[in-house]
């Protein structure tokens, strides 16, 4: 806990009294460090049960982030989804900022499995899902959605039908790990799903 207060005091004075979101985010060179304080921040509330239930979201959904540690700060995220995204060289950027997200829900996780719980660690008693809110961020596709699943309670083997909803991925969830039977009534959903990867 003391590790967590003396990152968060190394932050800048001023940071986080802009309440109001810039037009235009250039200078983010704490950002990386600001995203492991708040995993290690929601560990915490998880394993002193402040909490066991929360949305983390790294940026929003029309991210103006620019990305200066991956060497990207001509454009903003929603840039380079939205121009000319399927170029060789539009792809390889949108790895690299897929790839530096999935690390830090890495690091989240292996933070999680870190922290003693009961019988096991804190991640053998949560769930956890991963995704973004498109497939294809530019024509806003929402199908062929990728998601991680990760914890406690999650039966391993592999899911092969390909039309499963994340509505469905959501309701086995509720249903297998949370014991919380939602029957057809989860928006989307329409059958509970055998296995998750």
């Amino acid at each position: 806990m003391r590790d967590l207060e003396r990152a968060i005091a190394s932050l800048p004075p001023d940071y986080g009294k802009n309440l109001k979101e810039p037009e235009d985010i250039s200078d983010l060179t704490d950002y990386p460090k600001i995203a492991k304080i708040q995993s290690d921040l929601l560990v915490q509330a998880y394993a002193t049960k402040q909490t066991r239930v929360a949305s983390y979201m790294l940026t929003k959904c029309q991210s103006l982030t620019r990305f200066p540690w991956l060497g990207l700060s001509a454009n903003r995220h929603h840039d380079y989804t939205h121009n000319n995204a399927g170029s060789p060289e539009q792809q390889r950027i949108l790895r690299d900022i897929t790839r530096w997200h999935v690390e830090e829900f890495s690091y989240f996780l292996q933070r999680m499995k870190s922290v003693p719980e009961g019988d096991g660690n804190l991640l053998d008693h949560t769930s956890c899902v991963y995704l973004h809110e498109h497939a294809e961020a530019n024509p806003h596709k929402c199908n062929g959605l990728a998601m991680l699943v990760a914890g406690g309670g999650i039966k391993g083997g592999t899911h092969t039908k390909s039309h499963n909803s994340v509505g469905d991925v959501y309701l086995t969830l509720a249903d297998e790990v949370l014991k919380t039977p939602l029957g057809k009534e989860f928006p989307t959903a329409e059958e509970k799903m055998s296995e998750l990867i």
